[in-house]
């Protein structure tokens, strides 16, 4: 099947059953997840602040989509998303990208700016600025077990999902064409964002330095945040109901706002 073959199936899919019909919070998730993996955040989500509307992307070749075959060039599947942009456009939407799925976030962001319709704002989880990311160049390419060793060892999957040895050949494909999508990038100087960008990072996530994180600072012309969480890289899974009203603290509808440990702008 080739890879870019026509699909029926829905890049952007809602995680609240009622469909409601506020303001859109879009998840994209970690390295080889789908919708599902966010499921719990997104219920959080919901006591949180259930005027927001989640939703999450749903790429190829996981989840509801796992019979279609996973993208693994950038510059092709960032056409295919061009091509499913125009929901987004229709209402106001605050992106966010965890981990893995944080540079795509960023890059719908800057199409959605390039457009002249910025997101509300770019939140970006667990992840390194675009022109300071270490991507791994030639995991993807690996033979299996080398590939899940060196996986498992840079922390590149959720605990639980590590935990499931069962679960890897089903898993695998979605994570090689993730980090093969992550091997493709070459960032290029570009005008900033004209959205805010709020950083949220892990306090003992050991695996990215400081100035990788804060680095999304230099992306936007509209205001930046840092915000960390007693977690390590993991907070979707570790603090869910923190995260979620994190989350709808910047998304500005929560109460009481908490600490910030940045701001700009």
């Amino acid at each position: 099947m080739n890879e870019t073959a026509a699909t029926t199936e829905p890049w952007f899919v809602p995680l609240a059953a009622d469909r409601r019909e506020g303001p859109r919070l879009l998840f994209f998730p970690h390295a080889g997840g789908g919708p599902a993996s966010l499921t719990g955040l997104a219920e959080a989500l919901a006591e949180a602040a259930p005027e927001i509307s989640p939703w999450a992307v749903s790429l190829p070749g996981r989840q509801g989509r796992i019979n279609e075959p996973p993208r693994a060039d950038l510059r092709r599947l960032l056409e295919e998303v061009d091509g499913q942009l125009e929901p987004l456009l229709e209402h106001p939407c605050v992106l966010f990208g965890y981990c893995g799925g944080a540079l795509l976030a960023y890059l719908v962001a800057r199409r959605m700016n390039d457009l002249g319709h910025p997101p509300v704002r770019l939140i970006v989880c667990s992840a390194p600025a675009p022109d300071l990311g270490l991507y791994p160049r030639r995991l993807h390419l690996l033979p299996g077990g080398e590939f899940w060793a060196e996986v498992l060892a840079q922390g590149g999957v959720p605990p639980e999902l590590a935990e499931r040895q069962e679960l890897r050949p089903l898993f695998e494909p979605a994570i090689r064409a993730d980090f093969a999508l992550l091997a493709d990038y070459r960032h290029e100087p570009v005008a900033p964002l004209s959205c805010p960008v709020t950083l949220l990072y892990g306090e003992s996530d050991t695996g990215l330095h400081l100035g990788q994180l804060l680095g999304w600072r230099r992306q936007t012309a509209a205001g930046f945040t840092a915000r960390s969480l007693p977690c390590s890289h993991w907070p979707a899974e570790e603090v869910p109901e923190l995260l979620a009203r994190t989350v709808a603290e910047e998304f500005g509808v929560a109460e009481e706002p908490r600490r910030s440990d940045h701001r700009e702008g």
